[in-house]
């Protein structure tokens, strides 16, 4: 493997990387993301706004 396409690979793969870690860390700290679950597969990401109480 040449130069260049090692460069590549590892530029695509800090791509992929910095992509999941942005998505998801960002939803980790955020209380109205939750991860979806498909039967046992993990499907994606759900942002759902958590409702007022209705306590008043």
């Amino acid at each position: 493997m040449d130069f260049t396409t090692r460069f590549l690979l590892g530029l695509t793969a800090f791509a992929v990387l910095g992509y999941i870690s942005f998505v998801y860390g960002s939803c980790a700290g955020d209380p109205d993301c939750h991860f979806r679950v498909c039967g046992r597969r993990f499907c994606g990401v759900v942002y759902s706004r958590v409702r007022e109480s209705q306590a008043r």
